[in-house]
C-alpha cells in the first residue's frame, strides 16, 4: 500500500486518527517535526529498541518510533494499554522499514499492527499524487518535499 487519494494529511490531523508512517528515519522524522505543533498534548514518545515505560498519566498523542524494535513483550503490553487506559490517544507510529515480513514471521503482534495501521503512509512513495491542500503544505515546511519524491 503507498500513500493515494484515499488520505488526506488535513483529515489525518483533524480527526486524530492513528498513522503509520514507513519510510527512511530522516524523512519520518522531519514528518513528526512538521505535525508536531498539530497533535493534541500532552504528547509522549516511546522508542523501539529502548527501554520501554509506558507514560503514566493521561496521554493525548502517543508516538512510537521505530515501532518494529519493540520486543513482542513490550509490544504485548503496549497493545494492552491502548485498550485500556490509553483507549482514547492517538497513536503516530514510524518504521524504516514495512511491518508485514515481521507479520509473516510472527514477530510482532498482528493485533497491535491492526490497532495502530488505521491510515498507512509510505513517505518514500512519491507523494505527487496525493492531495495536498495550501493550508497543509504550509504546515509541512519541515518537511524537504524534494527528498520525499526521491
Amino acid at each position: 500500500m503507498t500513500t493515494g487519494s484515499y488520505w488526506h494529511l488535513d483529515v489525518c490531523l483533524s480527526t486524530r486518527a492513528n498513522l503509520l508512517l514507513i519510510g527512511p528515519d530522516d524523512i519520518t522524522g522531519a514528518f513528526l517535526k512538521a505535525v508536531r505543533p498539530h497533535l493534541q498534548e500532552p504528547v509522549a514518545i516511546l522508542r523501539g529498541g529502548e527501554s520501554f515505560d509506558l507514560p503514566r498519566g493521561p496521554v493525548g498523542t502517543l508516538i512510537l518510533i521505530n515501532v518494529g524494535a519493540f520486543s513482542p513483550p513490550d509490544q504485548g503490553r503496549l497493545y494492552d494499554a491502548l485498550n485500556d487506559r490509553l483507549s482514547g490517544t492517538q497513536v503516530v507510529s514510524t518504521s524504516a522499514t514495512g511491518l508485514m515480513p515481521m507479520l509473516a514471521a510472527k514477530s510482532f503482534l498482528e493485533t497491535l499492527y491492526y490497532r495502530l495501521n488505521t491510515i498507512y503512509i509510505d513517505v518514500a512513495a512519491s507523494l505527487s499524487d496525493a492531495p495536498f491542500t495550501t493550508s497543509t503544505r504550509a504546515r509541512l515546511t519541515g518537511v524537504s518535499w524534494a527528498v520525499m519524491r526521491n
